[in-house]
């Protein structure tokens, strides 16, 4: 259930397939879907949360589609105009045999800010996404103006065998969690320690007419294809002003935050992947402050991955900072 794993990991013509104006019933905050084509010729989808300014374009994590970014990317609309976008293979966007490749989703990134008439592009980026961030900001320095990681700026190419060895075994689903949206809902706040938008779950997960969980959008072979196709970023090639907002943690409960359910077994695997990941994530906010030569680093302590669900104030704040 890939869905379920995500909390750990020069064709450019504007192509409207369909365009309509949906209200996100929590924020109330209205925003269209589009669709263009991306590096291959392949549909990418898109959120326009509207406004005026600097365009601003929000990136997903792995597993993730734009709609995560539903309650978050609008609030910036006051002094930007903002967009989300949806990677290869997920949400809406078209699920190709190939291209994803980090160099591919570059390209595809590439494409949407030509097809948006987008100049020079502030880019927002949740997790795996700072691997497209790193390699779009490098190769293509005049078309950005600024970088944002939001708990994004690893080496995740190198990290990712440790993650794959000490995988502690996740609580078992029951019949009420795949039930409804809410029970599948309320399991992943017990496994990632935060709750998906509504809109997110409803655009990457198909449902039952009854409600019931059938599948994720994206299969396993598609997540495959993504991992294997990470490179080691390059940062010293970036040269615009890049912010690197990290989420650390002392104790394992707040990476694993099922770990009180855990057995004495899957404990001692949580623990190895723990300290695995403390003295990674270490290394690389000091390779981050060493390499990037207009780089900001700014820690949220003890807080979870995805801080701009768990903590939107505060990740607000240093992004709004940062870009004064």
């Amino acid at each position: 259930m890939n869905y379920l794993n995500t909390c750990l990991i020069f064709i450019v013509t504007i192509v409207f397939f369909s365009a309509c104006n949906i209200t996100n019933k929590k924020s109330g905050v209205a925003y269209q879907t589009k669709f263009v084509n991306g590096s291959t010729n392949n549909k990418i989808e898109i959120l326009d949360f509207g406004g005026t300014g600097q365009p601003m374009l929000f990136l997903t994590g792995m597993g993730n589609s734009a709609h995560i970014f539903v309650d978050f990317a609008p609030k910036f609309s006051d002094k930007f105009h903002v967009y989300a976008m949806s990677r290869r293979g997920y949400g809406a966007s078209e699920q190709t045999a190939n291209g994803y490749s980090t160099d591919t989703l570059a390209m595809d990134i590439l494409a949407v800010t030509k097809a948006l008439n987008l100049n020079k592009v502030i880019l927002i980026g949740h997790s795996i996404a700072g691997d497209e961030i790193s390699k779009f900001a490098s190769s293509y320095p005049d078309k950005v103006e600024k970088v944002i990681y939001l708990d994004a700026a690893y080496d995740h190419k190198s990290i990712w065998p440790a993650i794959v060895q000490y995988m502690p075994a996740f609580p078992k689903l029951t019949a009420a969690d795949t039930s409804s949206s809410d029970g599948l809902k309320a399991y992943y706040k017990k496994i990632a320690g935060i709750t998906y938008p509504d809109d997110e779950m409803k655009n990457t997960i198909v449902f039952s007419t009854n409600g019931k969980y059938l599948k994720d959008v994206t299969s396993d072979e598609i997540q495959g294809k993504l991992v294997r196709g990470l490179e080691h970023p390059n940062y010293k090639s970036i040269q615009c002003p890049a912010l690197a907002i990290y989420a650390t943690a002392s104790t394992p409960d707040i990476i694993i935050p099922f770990y009180s359910l855990l057995d004495t077994v899957n404990k001692k695997i949580a623990d190895a992947r723990f300290a695995i990941y403390k003295n990674f994530a270490r290394e690389q906010i000091e390779r981050f402050k060493k390499e990037v030569k207009k780089g900001v680093v700014k820690e949220m302590k003890e807080e979870n991955h995805y801080i701009f669900l768990s903590n939107p104030v505060e990740t607000e704040n240093y992004i709004r900072e940062f870009l004064k």
